[in-house]
């Protein structure tokens, strides 16, 4: 069977996309698939334009340049690699340089294979080939860790550790099973031999992008700051378009108390991704430390636009509009952040002292008993009810003795008067 019969059966009425920026690589390899008698290619210049194709075409083979201005090759298959549809579909990276199979790891990055510029129809159609024999028959290594991910999922840990460590053994370098072995190990929550592999992965492929968002999780469950800024930052310079990582990075600098850099972070990340609440949310809570409590406003209800059942925002919106003496309407924020979660104890207590502030000292004292009651460890609204009790227990004493001299002087008067 000719090649150009085995790509139509193959392609089985799907599109071919070409992604390439360069006019003469676009018309040279129009000019090939002449050739291959195939009419279904589609050649578009940038990731942007190869989406809006993307919307209404099957596409069962992707060509893609490796460099280009908006996103390259290599962001794109991660990125279209991370739904269902085009996981499996086959992906030809195409470069001016001589990338190493180590570097670029075929089945681990989510490429399939790379051609070198400048090629030949010769070596063009020597891809399409091997392209189609990897498709239509794996490779075993790939069997096997197919095999052992599904293992992975359904916590059969002893056979897909043995299916990752017979991979390994086939290629002593592939970043997919040592993460695979991590997340064996992880399951068994052994966390320092899960970084171990983690870290083992990334010294073989650092662009296998899995082993850095498993270290991340690690450090996100840990709460570990500098560990959470390592990785998402790395994250971040592979992937510079996924809000996800400023947003990671700004939260942990925050924590750090780098605001300058936060602050930075937030922005990019609110650049990225406009319509998140997150990024907004964010960047209105450093306002707030900053004591900026007009900035702090506006992001906050902007990110109350984006999500209004955020309990969190509605908590920090109140504040800096006590902050900005407008008790009333901080005090509303409170209440509508109550109605979602009425027994969030910081809200009680941010309650309590805007009420406190508005001389309400009764509903003041029901704010902060509410605070201890979501929350008995709560030091903060203790030492705030003993001290509005105490002034209570003032006032009453004052108001036991104004009224004890009133009726004295009143009792004298009527006797005067009898």
């Amino acid at each position: 069977m000719n090649i150009t019969t085995q790509l139509s059966n193959f392609l089985e009425g799907q599109f071919v996309l070409v992604v390439e920026p360069s006019t003469n690589y676009r018309a040279s390899i129009k000019g090939f698939f002449t050739n291959l008698k195939q009419k279904n290619v589609r050649y578009v210049r940038s990731v942007a334009e190869a989406r809006r194709e993307m919307l209404v075409i099957k596409v069962g083979l992707f060509i893609v340049e490796w460099q280009m201005a908006d996103k390259n090759g290599l962001e794109f298959c991660r990125e279209i690699r991370k739904g269902s549809q085009f996981q499996t579909t086959p992906f030809l990276l195409l470069s001016t340089e001589n990338m190493h199979a180590d570097v670029i790891l075929a089945s681990e990055g989510g490429i399939n294979s790379y051609l070198l510029k400048p090629f030949s129809y010769p070596d063009f159609c020597a891809q399409l080939t091997i392209l189609m024999q990897r498709k239509n028959f794996p490779s075993s290594i790939n069997a096997l860790l197919e095999r052992a991910d599904l293992h992975l999922k359904q916590k059969d840990l002893w056979v897909a550790e043995t299916l990752f460590n017979e991979a390994l053994s086939m290629k002593p370098t592939s970043a997919k099973a040592l993460c695979g072995l991590g997340c064996v190990q992880m399951e068994r929550s052994n966390i320092p031999s899960a970084l171990s592999y983690f870290r083992k992965a990334i010294e073989n492929n650092p662009e296998y992008v899995e082993s850095y968002k498993l270290i991340l999780d690690i450090a996100e469950s840990r709460a570990d700051h500098l560990g959470i800024l390592h990785s998402a930052s790395i994250l971040h310079d592979l992937s510079p378009e996924n809000p996800r990582y400023p947003l990671l990075i700004a939260y942990s600098q925050l924590e750090l108390n780098n605001q300058i850099e936060s602050e930075k972070f937030f922005k990019i990340c609110i650049r990225l991704s406009p319509l998140a609440a997150s990024g907004h949310k964010g960047i209105g809570n450093l306002y707030l430390i900053q004591k900026e409590f007009k900035k702090s406003k506006r992001a906050l209800e902007r990110a109350l636009d984006l999500d209004s059942t955020d309990v969190s925002t509605l908590n920090s919106l109140g504040t800096a509009l006590v902050r900005l003496e407008k008790l009333d309407e901080g005090i509303h924020k409170y209440r509508m952040a109550l109605t979602l979660n009425a027994s969030d104890a910081r809200v009680l207590f941010n309650l309590g002292l805007a009420l406190e502030l508005k001389g309400d000292l009764s509903e003041a004292l029901s704010a902060f008993r509410s605070a201890m009651s979501s929350d008995p460890k709560y030091a903060k609204a203790q030492k705030n009810i003993d001290r509005i009790e105490a002034l209570l227990a003032v006032s009453k004493t004052e108001v036991s003795q104004i009224q004890g001299t009133y009726d004295q002087s009143f009792s004298k008067k009527t006797k005067n008067s009898a």
